[in-house]
């Protein structure tokens, strides 16, 4: 009798062992999930430098637009000014181009218009409002230019759009 309660005693205690063995396995297995899940959104770009400006694109986001038909895609950039003067920095100055076609910020939204500071640095974003079918594209710095100078592209980086929040 003392033997039968002993092995199912030592059964019971084995079980659990068992089963607390392949809680914290899930539990592992979860959060390398979840690691896996925030490298693939923390995507790095390259830093740009252009007239001595640093400018690093810092993060993507894509909201829907009020009427549901576009998405507003945000682009946050930080930008280092190493030059020896003031430099102005404003969110016409950058395009996207997805395909044959050429989208301009969106004039309505909050795009970064600042002159930065010799040896200092600014964060801002730029916005633009493109169509839901548009996943990819270049995201391009082409300072505004006055008079008959036609624009130029300085720096190019290579984006994804990622889904709406």
């Amino acid at each position: 009798m003392l033997k039968k309660v002993i092995l199912i005693a030592m059964s019971g205690a084995c079980a659990l062992s068992l089963a607390a063995c392949s809680a914290s396995a899930s539990k592992e297995e979860a959060s390398k999930t979840t690691q896996e899940t925030k490298a693939e959104k923390e995507t790095t770009f390259p830093t740009k430098t252009v007239n001595n400006m640093e400018m690093q694109i810092k993060g993507i986001e894509t909201t829907e637009n009020g009427k549901g038909d576009k998405n507003i895609v945000q682009i946050t950039m930080d930008f280092k000014n190493e030059t020896g003067s003031k430099y102005g920095i404003g969110g016409n100055d950058f395009i996207f181009k997805s395909g044959d076609k050429t989208y301009q910020v969106k004039a309505d939204a909050n795009n970064i218009g600042t002159e930065i500071a010799a040896d200092k640095t600014v964060s801002g974003a730029i916005n633009f409002e493109l169509p839901k079918d548009v996943k990819s594209g270049e995201f391009s710095y082409q300072p505004v230019t006055f008079g008959k100078e036609k624009p130029k592209v300085l720096a190019t980086w290579k984006i994804s759009i990622p889904n709406n929040k």
